[in-house]
């Protein structure tokens, strides 16, 4: 494998004594994307990556590549960057002192690599950043399933799983989802469970390569050498992806023009290698972009600049960005940012709290809660209901039944609260302080809660059934209102029964009486509720189901209400 050295004319500023300095300079695009990685959010063989930048959008790519087939066309906005190998990025100034100098980049030719070797170099990247990844942290349930998937696929183990380009346009508005969330600036940052988890896929086809005595191909199980040396390459993309692909797009386009075709075939009949002319001309069509570089190579201040630069600027889906981010960081690494993150207006703790619940396996919302992410399911739950459920459990406010005035989570907390025996502390602030961390003991609560919901009332094989659980597209269980007002109705119970929860085996004890001992039917969803054409969301709507149930609970020998439109 050779090494590539490039140079570039650079200045050097520092914008406080404490930050790192940030490099400008200009570089041509097609060279960017030899020594800049991409570490993008995506699925791969339908496992997510650990990377922070969103997928790529067709649509905004081709937009720009036409943008940029006029020359008169200029983007003032450089690329942002930063450091992920220190020892290859380096600035040598031109005198003592002096804030102009050389920008030198060092980088390998991964042509020759093989794939087997680009997947050993970021599990070794990966060990160096958090201590505990090893051997030891790997599933190897997980990696048996790999070798066994790959037995099953016969003498065709390495097939594509990417989306194509016509797939990613067509999901254009879910990957990117540009304001679509009330509050774009909530960004979830949640423990290191993902980085263990794409560490035991990396270490699992490794194993699969191994087991199967490959050492190279295209991809393994929809983990590309493309998508690896984003994570490898000496330099870190944090802003700029699209313009950089159009930017290269467009120089592609232009090698193939008549005028381009000329040039090569004049360098061949000088002697040049096609392939060799064909770079040539790349680097030649190419337009140079300007660039800041942030000379810090930790990995926290890479999502922190993320963050910002998506929060202040281009903000998309809290959903979205909040998938991005979760999974970027190990716990130690979280806590550099964790101040600056709030300070900048990021509501850390919602976001910790949502993340969790979204993937832990004890969680009955695992799987079943839109990411932002290429290939959403549409029928699964919002992210942004999902933290307003969790909002009336973790911030004990927000349990006012759609149909009533009072606030029963409040109620709650300001008569109840001081007895409960799953928190500590002596005063009341102590004690909110204790339950409502991320993972404080309404943690446990909610779990449980919903986990009886889901399988007191909830089908979780049929996703047709009117009571099915995970899929919002016909349930009647399964949706923002109804999960809303079971969580009101419950509060009310313990409010007026003055229940101050001194035990996790409280929460089964209460969950039964408030269900008067089962006599609550658990048909009660599973029925056709006649609702064609209705919009569940409406104000009407929601205090009449809020009504109906509220009615019915606590007097279930009345009969179940039939009539579900206002």
């Amino acid at each position: 494998m050779s090494e590539v050295v490039r140079h570039y004319q650079a200045f050097r500023t520092l914008q406080t004594p404490e930050s790192k300095p940030i490099i400008l300079f200009s570089a041509a695009a097609v060279d960017i994307t030899q020594w800049a990685g991409v570490p993008q959010r995506r699925r791969l063989a339908d496992e997510e990556t650990s990377g922070f930048q969103r997928e790529e959008n067709r649509s905004r790519v081709r937009e720009l590549t036409k943008f940029f087939h006029d020359k008169r066309n200029v983007t003032q906005n450089p690329l942002l960057g930063a450091l992920q190998d220190v020892d290859r990025v380096t600035f040598e100034e031109q005198a003592p002192g002096s804030p102009f100098g050389t920008l030198k980049i060092t980088y390998d030719d991964y042509a020759d690599v093989p794939l087997i070797e680009l997947l050993r170099r970021l599990t070794h990247r990966l060990e160096q950043r958090v201590d505990f990844l090893n051997n030891g942290a790997v599933d190897e349930g997980r990696v048996a399933q790999l070798i066994e998937l790959e037995s099953a696929h016969g003498k065709e183990p390495l097939a594509s799983n990417d989306a194509s380009d016509e797939d990613l346009d067509n999901d254009a508005s879910a990957s990117d989802d540009v304001g679509s969330d009330d509050d774009a600036a909530t960004v979830m940052l949640a423990d290191e469970t993902h980085l263990v988890d794409f560490y035991t896929e990396l270490k699992g086809r490794i194993r699969v390569l191994e087991h199967l005595n490959i050492q190279d191909a295209d991809e393994i199980q929809g983990f590309t050498k493309e998508a690896l040396l984003g994570y490898l390459r000496p330099i870190v993309l944090v802003d700029g992806q699209h313009r950089l692909r159009g930017a290269v797009e467009n120089a592609k386009i232009l090698t193939g023009t008549p005028e381009g075709q000329q040039y090569i075939l004049d360098a061949v009949a000088n002697g040049t290698d096609p392939a060799e002319a064909e770079n040539q001309l790349l680097a030649k069509q190419s337009r140079h972009l300007p660039f800041s570089l942030l000379m810090d190579e930790s990995p926290s201040e890479h999502v922190f600049q993320f963050v910002v630069v998506n929060q202040k600027a281009i903000p998309m889906g809290k959903a979205l960005l909040g998938t991005i981010v979760s999974t970027s960081l190990s716990r130690e690494e979280l806590q550099q940012v964790a101040g600056r993150l709030r300070q900048a207006g990021i509501r850390l703790e919602d976001s910790q709290a949502v993340a969790y619940l979204t993937r832990a396996e004890e969680s009955p919302f695992r799987g079943f809660v839109q990411t932002g992410m290429d290939k959403d399911r549409p029928d699964l739950l919002k992210w942004s209901v999902l933290q307003g459920i969790v909002s009336i459990f973790r911030n004990l406010r927000g349990g006012r039944p759609y149909h009533e005035s009072v606030d029963y989570a409040k109620a709650w907390r300001e008569n109840y609260f001081l007895q409960c025996g799953l928190v500590g502390g002596e005063s009341d602030t102590e004690r909110f302080e204790d339950w409502s961390r991320p993972d404080g003991p309404w943690r446990d609560v909610f779990i449980r809660f919903y986990v009886k919901i889901r399988d007191y009332f909830g089908d979780t094989n049929d996703a047709d059934t009117w009571n099915s659980w995970g899929s919002t597209a016909k349930s009647n269980l399964f949706n923002k209102v109804s999960l809303t007002i079971l969580a009101c109705d419950y509060f009310d119970y313990l409010y007026t029964q003055a229940e101050p929860l001194g035990s996790l085996g409280d929460v089964d004890r209460t969950f039964m009486d408030w269900l008067k001992g089962g006599r609550v039917s658990k048909s009660y969803f599973n029925r056709d509720w006649k609702l064609e054409g209705l919009k569940k969301d409406q104000r009407t709507v929601m205090v009449k189901w809020s009504k109906n149930w509220h009615e019915y609970r606590k007097v279930p020998t009345s009969g179940m209400p039939q009539k579900f439109k206002p």
